[in-house]
């Protein structure tokens, strides 16, 4: 019943900033400076610039143009935005003829945002093709549909009456209209951004809902994509949120029975998942004060941990192979010793990272126009951790945002010929391994890999990052060195907080 965490809840959130910022931190510190182009001949008027990631140091460095584009393309000379364009020449002396799109996920996040954080995963692929990069109208720098930034402390004391005034707010706030904010009219952006840089054909890697939106590129425009690479993959079939209860409780207690299988950790929190469940049961009718630091300012924050805040929490820690095998330790913590600070922190932290790169407004404009439609006209309850708060948020929300036109045959299975690898991981709380089944059936040339206990997004682990290279460089799977992925494993657990036993 808070907007920060309901937001967050909503998300499918295709970076976990935290985990990823180690990687990045110590591979972008190479990343090399790149000239200002010379006769740019575009009319993006290409300049020198600094990619950053909000709330962050990192940042890459690019060549950063507008392209003008009408906000409403059925009144090509109304209203006009501008979106943002950045491309990263190749750093090899010989730049190969097709570059890489990168689709950022969320709904929500930037495309010159979040690209560094994946960089050095991709850095071989990069070698010899140029970066194309394009904020997806509303988000970014391309006309940004933020809501007004509200303190954490005031939406955690915000309860369900505040949501729908609060949405109101934001909508009342905005330099846009929301209807045409949607993947499918933001995919023509994309395209003309590609016709004015020159480029006949494209490669696309997207993760998460960056998967939805490189799936209907390759709708749109088949025949100027090459190869696709899919991370954490999203059914163009499923409304987005629908499932997120159902699979954020698979994830769970796919990795609690992992607890009871291993010696120490069953030794030292036995029945992790029935202390899960009677948390459940217990949490709604019993919630507790806690009070903690604020990730930030360092100042203490008070709230009531209830099942909402639990989820939250919880759902969190679920998306990184790092955190996941803390889960038996602090639901032991929470059950048995009755203290929900670490978990409260957990949420507060993420919590803030996403009020720094989401923009709520074109996530709002994407799932209420493309996903709100497939969700159930009744809501009913259920037994799963989340319950039924996804339906009960996106149901306020979206009864307030504007819709914007859908194509009759958006949710039809995206298909063709084109090479296309599928990457998933074996824990993902949000896109789990079946989804990319789902998606792999309808291509002739499909390639699916499931990472060893990883979870969302894969390409940055391990040595995903260079099969995911070796993938583009060569447009198809047949020279896939895929033996390395056997090392890959899950995490061990935590048994106390100095971390797992040696």
């Amino acid at each position: 019943n808070r907007l920060s965490f309901l937001i967050a809840m909503r998300t499918s959130k295709s970076m976990n900033f935290i985990r990823i910022l180690p990687l990045c931190s110590l591979l972008l510190a190479a990343t090399p400076a790149i000239a200002q182009e010379e006769g740019d001949d575009s009319g993006l008027g290409l300049e020198t610039c600094e990619l950053l990631v909000p709330g962050t140091p990192l940042s890459t460095v690019g060549q950063c143009g507008w392209l003008e584009m009408p906000e409403n393309p059925a009144e090509p000379e109304g209203r006009k935005i501008n979106i943002r364009v950045a491309r990263i020449p190749a750093r090899g002396r010989v730049a190969e003829p097709d570059p890489l799109i990168f689709f950022a996920g969320g709904p929500g996040q930037a495309a010159t945002e979040s690209w560094p954080l994946i960089a050095g995963a991709l850095r071989k692929a990069s070698e010899n093709r140029d970066i194309l990069l394009v904020d997806q109208r509303g988000t970014g720098e391309s006309n940004p549909l933020k809501c007004p930034q509200v303190e954490l402390e005031e939406t955690l004391s915000a309860d369900w009456e505040q949501l729908e005034p609060m949405t109101r707010q934001c909508l009342e706030s905005l330099d846009g209209d929301p209807r045409f904010y949607t993947t499918t009219i933001a995919m023509h952006d994309i395209d003309a951004a590609r016709e004015a840089l020159g480029y006949e054909m494209v490669n696309l890697y997207g993760c998460s809902y960056g998967t939805r939106a490189a799936q209907v590129y390759y709708r749109l425009f088949p025949e100027r994509v090459r190869s696709i690479v899919l991370d954490g993959v999203v059914p163009q079939t499923l409304g987005l949120g629908t499932e997120h209860a159902i699979k954020l409780d698979q994830a769970i207690y796919k990795v609690l029975d992992g607890c009871e299988a291993d010696t120490l950790c069953a030794q030292e929190f036995p029945g992790s998942a029935d202390k899960l469940r009677d948390l459940i049961a217990t949490i709604g009718d019993k919630p507790v004060d806690v009070t903690v630091v604020h990730p930030t300012t360092g100042e203490p924050v008070s709230l009531t941990f209830n099942r909402e805040v639990m989820a939250s929490s919880l759902r969190f820690l679920t998306y990184s192979p790092e955190t996941q095998p803390m889960l038996p330790m602090l639901i032991h913590e929470a059950a048995v010793e009755g203290r929900f600070e670490r978990l409260a922190s957990q949420m507060l932290i993420t919590a803030t990272g996403l009020q720094q790169s989401i923009s709520q407004g074109m996530e709002m404009s994407v799932m209420c126009a493309e996903d709100y439609p497939l969700f159930p006209a009744e809501i009913r309850p259920n037994g799963t951790l989340m319950g039924n708060l996804m339906e009960r948020v996106v149901k306020i929300q979206c009864g307030v945002w504007p819709r914007g036109p859908v194509p009759d045959d958006y949710h039809e299975p995206v298909g063709g010929d084109v090479p296309i690898l599928l990457l998933s991981g074996e824990f993902d709380p949000v896109t789990p391994p079946e989804y990319a089944d789902q998606v792999a059936v309808h291509f002739d040339n499909a390639t699916h890999l499931i990472a060893p206990g990883q979870d969302h997004i894969v390409a940055t682990r391990g040595c995903m990052g260079d099969i995911v290279s070796r993938f583009i460089i060569d447009g198809y799977a047949d020279n896939l060195e895929t033996e390395c992925m056997s090392q890959m494993k899950p995490s061990p657990f935590f048994i106390s907080l100095t971390g797992p036993t040696p």
